[in-house]
């Protein structure tokens, strides 16, 4: 087996590998044709798939046949696979193309021999769907779901059937009220559970049901559902809809409400941002105190972004206190939303309200539910600057230490200031064992993964590794999967692998932080070359062939118009073809940058919220959340007040990995000044950027 030379950084110091295995049967892959990153990595050392060129064929014949909807020919080809791995692939892509003309016997065979593989639950869903065409009895139906709760109404409906049948006609009634008041289904499946088990269902039922949907899209389900109710529950329903509709009768319905009909936690919702969308951001804020209590999780998420739309009305409008009783008591259900509610809250109770005890009763509830470092090292953070307020010191050293623990993160860097920490130092990726790599290698996802990637089924691998990523029990498989992605030449798969991983917990410095193997040379005036990779990395995550939906390419995403304009600055040669070549992209994308800092007097926060929204945004940032540029404004007020959640992150994301390429460009170790760093330029602001950049609509 041919040998394959790499080079790889380790800590900061070029070396040379050789690797014995696969490399020479990845470069035959469907992703042979890739542009190259030019990173340095670590290079792959899998075993070959090794399917037959027989099993090769019938299994790209079977794919072909799943996803055209021809099930005799998807059956056909995947009978003819001898390999076990290769008929698993053929059975994942059938089931989940043409799950509806299957049987359930089909679809309960591919339950369990899927176990492990993506989207489980949706194969749950269609054999469920299955069940009332199975001619199962109804005890062997019961045991079916083992005690576990149906994940459908067609489901539901199968298992109450089989209850009614086995003289278990409370267990039924239960069932089928509980599915019906607090599971969101299609019409259909709602009129057949209506016509078959109408009779156990209560008033109360039909009216907590309408209630849940109308929260949602308002669609069939919800208009079939309205005019079952009382007259009175159809009159508040169809205002919330109208409402909903801007429709021009909404007032006049609402006119048409008794006072107890109009205070209905529903209208309010509904009215509030009814007002808040034609303008009356004022009318709608006092209304936020009436919300309701949000009776699901979709319905949460729904309220939780109207309340989060007027919090940032109120805040453009130096309402403090209208600002804190939208983000106050959201109550919301969704993890993500209840870290980002309680935040908003603390937040603007301790930098606007100056309520320090409020705030740390606020952020305490973040750290409850945050799991990943980005959401810990920010509860932390905010916890240390409430008890700082609180006159706590001691309390306060103890939340930033803990804080430093997450120290690749923005927060986690600003609390490990705060404890005393100098500098920041990288961990070096795990050593990875023989027996790591063959217990890696040894799932069968991953050769599944492997045999995609050789017969160019790039959809379903990334789906695959995609799923893997959330799966891996270390960070040394979680490296190795780096590796595997990168090692067939997607590296967009690759970095996504490291940012899941480091969502739970397994920082991979090395991998997730890579360097170009010839670095780039920067332009008169570029940004720092740290400063600059780390916008690459959040804006490509480094794929020279990453194309957005609006033109931008490249490992700088630059608009074509924006790199000639800048390559004719350089005096350079250029076509829009050069643009997916790292070095030549990253030397254009960092006399842009570089542009940009200037523009902003050196402000790097500045600079990366006008990369990623526009040029013209911060200048108007500035008037709502203070200049972060100078003594002031807390440069934390300003990232915490951009109202774009999008823009927020990609700041924090920004300026945290520019600190710790910082460390990777200087051999694993740098100064921990980040603290510093948001307080980068003066208080002018220059269009010159915006006036030189128009036409190219750069984001």
């Amino acid at each position: 087996m041919a040998s394959v030379v790499r080079r790889i950084l380790l800590g900061g110091a070029c070396v040379v590998a050789v690797v014995v295995g696969a490399a020479d049967a990845q470069t035959t892959s469907g992703y042979a044709s890739q542009p190259t990153s030019g990173l340095i990595t670590t290079p792959p050392t899998a075993v070959p798939a090794a399917l037959s060129d027989t099993d090769s064929a019938n299994l790209q014949t079977a794919l072909a046949a799943a996803k055209r909807g021809d099930v005799s020919g998807a059956r056909m080809a995947m009978d003819s696979l001898q390999d076990p791995i290769a008929k698993k692939i053929a059975q994942w892509a059938l089931v989940d193309n043409n799950a509806e003309a299957m049987s359930f016997f089909e679809l309960d065979a591919a339950r369990r021999d899927l176990a492990g593989w993506p989207r489980a639950a949706r194969r749950d869903a269609a054999a469920e769907k299955a069940l009332s065409t199975s001619g199962l009895d109804p005890a062997r139906i019961v045991a079916w779901f083992g005690g576990a709760q149906p994940a459908t109404a067609d489901g539901a409906m199968a298992l109450a059937s089989a209850y009614q049948a086995t003289g278990r006609n409370k267990e039924a009634t239960d069932l089928i009220r509980r599915t019906f008041r607090d599971k969101v289904f299609e019409a259909d499946a709602q009129r057949s559970l209506i016509a078959r088990f109408g009779g156990m269902l209560t008033a109360d039922d039909y009216a907590r049901r309408a209630d849940i949907l109308l929260y949602g899209q308002q669609g069939p389900a919800a208009r079939d559902l309205v005019a079952m109710l009382s007259d009175s529950q159809q009159a508040t329903a169809r205002v919330r809809m109208a409402y909903r509709q801007n429709s021009a009768s909404a007032n006049g319905l609402y006119n048409a409400l008794t006072p107890d009909q109009q205070a209905s936690p529903g209208v309010v919702f509904e009215r509030a941002a009814y007002l808040r969308r034609a303008g009356m951001d004022t009318l709608a804020l006092p209304m936020v105190v009436n919300f309701p209590v949000p009776p699901t999780e979709e319905a949460s998420t729904a309220i939780w972004k109207e309340r989060k739309q007027l919090i940032v009305s109120a805040l453009k409008a130096g309402d403090s206190s209208g600002a804190y009783a939208a983000a106050n008591n959201v109550q919301a259900l969704a993890p993500a939303d209840i870290a980002e509610s309680e935040f908003y809250a603390g937040w603007i109770a301790l930098t606007r309200l100056k309520d320090a005890d409020a705030a740390a009763a606020h952020f305490a509830q973040i750290a409850a539910v945050g799991a990943s470092p980005i959401t810990k090292g920010r509860a932390l953070y905010w916890q240390g600057r409430a008890a700082e307020a609180q006159g706590d010191p001691i309390a306060a050293q103890t939340f930033y230490a803990e804080g430093a623990r997450y120290i690749t993160t923005f927060y986690g860097q600003l609390a490990a200031e705060k404890a005393g920490l100098k500098e920041l130092r990288l961990d070096r990726d795990p050593v990875i064992t023989q027996a790591d790599r063959a217990r890696f290698y040894g799932r069968e996802q991953i050769r599944a993964a492997r045999i995609l990637a050789d017969i160019g089924a790039r959809d379903l691998f990334r789906s695959l590794v995609l799923y893997i990523d959330d799966t891996l029990p270390n960070a040394e498989e979680s490296a190795l999967l780096v590796d595997f992605a990168r090692g067939y030449g997607d590296q967009d798969l690759a970095m996504r692998a490291v940012r899941t991983a480091a969502q739970r917990g397994f920082i991979l410095a090395e991998r997730g932080y890579p360097l170009l193997d010839h670095h780039f040379t920067p332009g008169p005036g570029a940004a720092e070359t740290a400063f600059v990779y780390s916008i690459s990395r959040q804006e490509s995550n480094f794929d020279p062939a990453a194309r957005s939906g609006v033109g931008a390419r490249g490992m700088m995403q630059l608009m074509p118009a924006t790199a000639s304009i800048v390559a004719r600055k350089l005096g350079e040669i250029h076509s829009i073809d050069r643009l997916s070549d790292a070095s030549y992209n990253m030397r254009l994308g960092s006399v842009y940058l570089g542009d940009m800092v200037s523009s902003f007097s050196g402000s790097y926060i500045m600079a990366a919220a006008a990369y990623n929204a526009g040029p013209g945004r911060p200048a108007q940032w500035a008037g709502l959340c203070g200049d972060p540029r100078g003594a002031q404004t807390d440069p934390l007020d300003f990232i915490e007040c951009i109202p774009f959640s999008e823009t927020r992150n990609y700041v924090m994301r920004t300026l945290e990995t520019t600190m710790v390429y910082r460390a990777r460009l200087n051999g694993g170790v740098a100064p921990l000044t980040l603290s510093s760093d948001l307080k980068r330029g003066g208080y002018v602001y220059s269009p010159s950027v915006a006036a030189a950049y128009t036409p190219s609509a750069q984001p």
